[in-house]
């Protein structure tokens, strides 16, 4: 078995073929031998048979006198009732044992002798002056010639029909694997090279169809798995670098302020802060990875989700005390709803992303309208007194197939431009990347694991401009795909305690995206993850 296993499957395949075509044509040949053996042992039965008919009729009819003389080649012999041999025409060598072989019944018998094969049937046939015996006799060796030279044919025929199935087998098993062949000098190609293509997948919707689209498939993945990984040393060394960057310089003042207690301590704090920010850097990374690995899926129930959008708000309401923001939300109504496939803390993690962004957003807009105002020689106004209160609303509503979390704000929205690139990792609407929001701040990976999330529950995020100011993220996650034909859901939405308006959308980030940004569990730390 073990040398078996060592052959190729095209060498298995034509060894199995052989083994198989020869027991058939074998055991056909062998059929044929003895059906052919039969056929002529009864022809010569049949001529025996006439040969006795022949006497029988005169011996049967008082004619013993003068019985017919046996034609050529006959081999008849005749016995009255005295045992007297009448006529014979049997060979000498079969004369010694006449009288047994008259006795011994109708039945066929075969003689052997030194010099040939014989068939030989008796009859016993009675008369008006007693019973006779008539004897004759067929000699088998023109049957057995015939009989050789079929069986020559048959084991020659048995061979080359054996070779010619083994090289039919061959070149049915080549072609077949030909696009097995094909399909590895394609991968031993794409080995060392950078090259997109993928294995050719062929016509025929067989088995190497759909392991060529399965492997395609995996050498897909994996390409995005590996370009995810490039972009991703990439971007984070262009991110640590100014940090790292900044991080030493402050070092090195702070080795120049020795003698000076007060500008020590400010050049130590302004480190720690670089820190901080280098290590919510790592942690979103290492966040991000994480997601993006993960197989296992926890479900969590509407409810369940609904009383974490009530925390989060809690969380967003802390974050935006002083602010002059509004944080609201409200839960649609539901009968029974299939589970999603979104842990609580996961689910969590995008409602403080995206609340969070929004009102670190709205913050900004603030000071630099501010700004503005004072550098015009106005004075600054708070939200109040613009007369347009910022506010931030989350919704959450439910259908029999799927969730939907909506996050809207009165804040200043993103440039139409930045939308497209709102969820690339390390992507930020600030001056130095060519936005219009001044002063943002943050790794830009807030959207990026909110994207991750979202898509890792098998759903959809898609960020669009509301009219005439603020922006809208609309988070769609899917049922668990096993609980949602029992489920029945109510079309009907609970009002909030406080009216939210729904201006008209426009500028579409993306159809597939998600989008979120830093939680907003600690202020200064959601506030450095701007989008």
């Amino acid at each position: 078995m073990r040398l078996i296993r060592r052959l190729s499957i095209r060498v298995r395949l034509t060894v199995g073929t052989l083994i198989i075509a020869g027991v058939f044509f074998a055991g056909t040949a062998v059929v044929v031998h003895r059906q052919v053996d039969s056929i002529l042992r009864s022809s010569s039965v049949m001529l025996l048979q006439g040969d006795i008919a022949q006497y029988q009729q005169e011996i049967a009819d008082g004619r013993t006198s003068n019985l017919d003389t046996p034609a050529q080649g006959q081999l008849v012999a005749v016995i009255d009732p005295s045992g007297r041999v009448m006529q014979s025409s049997l060979p000498a060598e079969l004369g010694p044992s006449l009288l047994s072989l008259a006795a011994a019944g109708s039945a066929v018998q075969d003689v052997r002798t030194p010099a040939a094969r014989y068939l030989v049937l008796a009859r016993q046939i009675p008369a008006p002056n007693g019973t006779w015996s008539v004897v004759t006799a067929r000699n088998e060796a023109a049957s057995a010639l015939s009989l050789d030279n079929l069986t020559r044919a048959l084991a020659w025929g048995l061979v080359i029909l054996t070779l010619l199935f083994g090289v039919g087998s061959w070149l049915l098993a080549s072609a077949a694997l030909r696009p097995v062949a094909l399909m590895r000098r394609t991968a031993e190609r794409l080995r060392g090279t950078s090259s997109v293509e993928l294995l050719p997948v062929g016509p025929a919707h067989d088995e190497l169809f759909y392991l060529a689209n399965t492997l395609n498939d995996l050498i897909t993945q994996l390409r995005a798995s590996a370009d995810r990984e490039k972009q991703l040393v990439s971007d984070a060394s262009h991110e640590l670098r100014t940090p790292i960057a900044i991080l030493q310089t402050q070092l090195e003042l702070a080795h120049l302020s020795t003698g000076d207690a007060t500008a020590l301590l400010g050049e130590i704090e302004s480190a720690e802060r670089t820190v901080q920010r280098l290590s919510a850097l790592a942690a979103s990374l290492l966040e991000l990875t994480r997601i993006e690995g993960m197989t296992a899926r926890e479900t969590t129930t509407f409810d369940d989700l609904a009383d974490e959008l009530a925390d989060a708000i809690d969380r967003a309401r802390l974050v935006s005390i002083g602010s002059g923001i509004l944080v609201d939300y409200d839960v649609g109504d539901h009968e029974e709803v299939a589970p999603f496939e979104l842990s609580r803390r996961n689910f969590g993690r995008i409602v403080d992303n995206l609340l969070g962004n929004a009102i670190v957003a709205m913050n900004e807009a603030t000071v630099s309208e501010a700004a503005v105002k004072q550098a015009a020689g106005g004075q600054p106004q708070g939200p109040s007194e613009t007369g347009r209160p910022g506010t931030v609303r989350a919704s959450l509503s439910c259908s029999a197939r799927a969730l939907t979390l909506e996050i809207t704000d009165t804040g200043p929205g993103m440039a139409p431009d930045f939308l497209p690139l709102a969820f690339d990792r390390f992507a930020r609407e600030d001056e130095s990347r060519g936005g219009t929001r001044p002063g943002s701040v943050g790794a830009g990976l807030g959207l990026s694991i909110v994207q991750a999330l979202v898509t890792s529950a098998g759903g959809a995020v898609t960020i669009t401009n509301r009219q005439p100011r603020g922006l809208s993220v609309v988070a769609t996650i899917p049922a668990s795909s096993s609980a949602v034909s029992s489920v029945t859901v109510s079309s009907k939405t609970a009002s909030s305690n406080v009216a939210s308006p729904n201006p008209a959308s426009s500028n579409p980030a993306s159809t597939n995206p998600a989008f979120p940004n830093p939680s907003p569990a600690a202020a200064a730390s959601s506030q450095e993850d701007t989008a």
